[in-house]
């Protein structure tokens, strides 16, 4: 197990399994290893493959085989999907730290008898604020089709026999 960093690689509470961990990220900075996310190909997925045997992807390995593409994102995928649940749950957790102290912060000063928050601070928090609840929108936005694709998914076949 190691602890995995979020996107800009800063170490998380979050540990991933080693084996993921090597697989997802890259081999070399700066470099995705073949066949993660990172990576494109010459080839579109709406087309097929390509049958020239030297088409390269933008990295130089050849292209992935598409069952292997398949095997690894369905192999990934659950390691992602709980990936953004802890970071979600992070920022949940965060907001409601926000808003605590937010509460707090308006309560102290008319129990104090302080001055109210300067103009500019006020002004600079909701700025702030207001990018961002634009995320967190801009990112439900995002999840909403990759919740249809998940249902538009065709469950595997049932073997009527176990062997």
């Amino acid at each position: 197990m190691v602890i995995a960093p979020d996107i800009e690689g800063r170490p998380t509470n979050y540990a991933a399994d080693t084996t993921w961990f090597d697989e997802t990220l890259p081999v070399k900075l700066g470099h995705p290893a073949p066949g993660t996310f990172g990576s494109t190909t010459t080839t579109s997925p709406t087309t097929g493959t390509s049958a020239d045997p030297d088409v390269t992807t933008v990295h130089g390995a050849p292209p992935a085989d598409p069952h292997g593409q398949l095997a690894t994102l369905r192999r990934k995928l659950p390691a992602r999907v709980e990936l953004v649940e802890g970071s979600y749950q992070q920022a949940a957790d965060s907001a409601h730290t926000l808003m605590t102290d937010s509460e707090e912060a308006h309560r102290l000063p008319v129990q104090l008898g302080e001055d109210a928050l300067p103009a500019e601070q006020h002004i600079e928090r909701m700025e702030k604020l207001t990018k961002v609840r634009a995320t967190a929108q801009a990112s439900v936005t995002t999840l909403e089709p990759v919740e249809a694709l998940i249902l538009q998914v065709r469950p595997a076949r049932q073997n009527p026999n176990p062997s």
